[in-house]
Formats: C-alpha cells, structure tokens, sequence
C-alpha cells in the first residue's frame, strides 16, 4: 500500500474509532410514532352515494364498552355532517358508530345551529367523540403550558382523507393572532397538515402526551399548522353535557388544566 494509502485509512480509522451508533432516543420517534398510531382513528361520514373520510382523532379513554376520542369542533358542524351518520375506523375497514359527545364550539346569537360558518361560531374548536367500541390502546392529555419554541411535536392523521400518515416537526408560536375566527391567540407549528388532518392529536416528544388539536393550516396543504393547545379543555371534558346547555368553557375552567 503506498503511503497516501496508509496515511488515508489511519485519518479514517480515527475519525470512526470514537463514532457511537446512536441510541434509539436519539435516532428519531419510531417507537412513539408506532404508540400514537394504535391511538389513532379516522372519522368518516355516511353520505347518500357511500362514505369518505372528513377529520382524524385521537383516542384519550376507553371503558369495557366505550372510547372516547378527541377531535376539532369543526369536524362535528354543519348541514353535511349529521351527527347520527358518524363512524370512525383505525383501518378503513372495520367501522364503528360514534356519537358527539361534547363540544366546545357554540352558535352565536340568532345562528342556525347547523351553520356550516366558523364565523358563526364562538368558544373553541375542539369535540369529544364516543365510539361504540371498547378496550382501545389511549394516549393521556399532557401539558401545552409546558411546550417551548422549537420543541419537537409529533401526530398521525389522515391527510385528503386517506390512509394515515405520521409526520414530524415543531412548535413555531405559543400565540399565533392571524384570523378572525376562534383559531386566533392558538398555538402555531412548523408540520405538514392537509386537509383530513384536523382533528388530529398534536403529540409531544418530550411528554408523548397529547397537547393539542390540528385546527387549520393555510389552504388545503401547508406546512404551517394551527392547533388548540389543550389547556382551553374543560376539567370535565369527560362528563355529559348538561341538558340544554352546551356552553363553552368558563374562563377559570379554561385555565384549570396546564
């Protein structure tokens, strides 16, 4: 071998003498994607010529007989979305009814309660989902109060309504004020979303917690994101709504969760 030859593999020898593969921490979020996928569910309406997939969601709670999913306000409103035609599925084949739960988006004053406009709209855009289906894999609502710029975020949706897709990236503003609607003062994200991703949970590395919900994203596929931060949850988000009174949470019940 001649001497640049020799000179050539000792620098190689050295510079990978002290290279450590890196831990599966430090080699991405296969684990954590796998974990929030079994948690993850598709939500699809029934329409005369057959059914499609409109939002995603999130499953927070399951009993024997029940699963609780957690979704956009906006998903749930409208003349095209019938709450009793509801179904959610976690493989495009085997579907299960779901009925609304809860929501936290109310008609303003003199609103058709079927408006399909989020300018009808007031509160904040999240719903709880029940699905007849129990015993599901759920993920625990964590801490938005807790989440810094540029602090890694994960979530699984399905994009244009289709198969689910895991996608990664950060939190870009803990008050994003670029709409009208009740999307303003929300948190913002640097993340692929299209449409069919509302709804989906917004997921934290540091917490694998849910800490919000895909709300918007400048049209039908960006790479911004919109999401509420999961502190404007209500304490009892799990509770039946009160008879006749779905009103959204009470600006001490906004900030009871972190």
């Amino acid at each position: 071998m001649s001497r640049v030859g020799v000179i050539l593999l000792s620098l190689l020898l050295s510079c990978t003498a002290g290279f450590a593969a890196p831990s599966p921490a430090e080699a991405g979020y296969e684990e954590l994607f796998k974990q929030v996928r079994t948690t993850s569910w598709a939500l699809y309406l029934r329409e005369t010529g057959g059914i499609r997939a409109v939002c995603s969601s999130t499953a927070f709670h399951s009993d024997t007989v029940k699963t609780y999913l957690l979704t956009a306000g906006h998903c749930v409103i409208g003349n095209d979305m019938k709450r009793t035609d509801m179904m959610v599925t976690q493989d495009h084949r085997m579907f299960f009814p779901a009925q609304l739960h809860k929501s936290g988006l109310i008609p303003r004053k003199n609103t058709r309660d079927n408006s399909a406009s989020m300018d009808d709209y007031q509160g904040n855009d999240w719903a709880v989902l029940v699905a007849d289906v129990g015993q599901r894999p759920t993920l625990a609502i964590g801490s938005s109060a807790d989440l810094s710029i540029g602090e890694d975020l994960i979530m699984v949706g399905v994009p244009f309504g289709l198969d689910f897709l895991a996608v990664q990236g950060v939190v870009g503003s803990t008050d994003v004020s670029m709409s009208t609607l009740v999307w303003n003062h929300y948190f913002g994200a640097n993340i692929f979303v299209a449409g069919g991703n509302s709804g989906g949970g917004v997921v934290s590395t540091k917490q694998k917690k849910v800490v919000g919900i895909v709300n918007a994203g400048p049209g039908s596929q960006s790479s911004m994101m919109v999401f509420m931060p999961v502190k404007l949850l209500p304490v009892d988000v799990l509770s039946p709504p009160k008879a006749g009174n779905n009103t959204p949470p009470t600006s001490e019940m906004d900030h009871a969760r972190p």
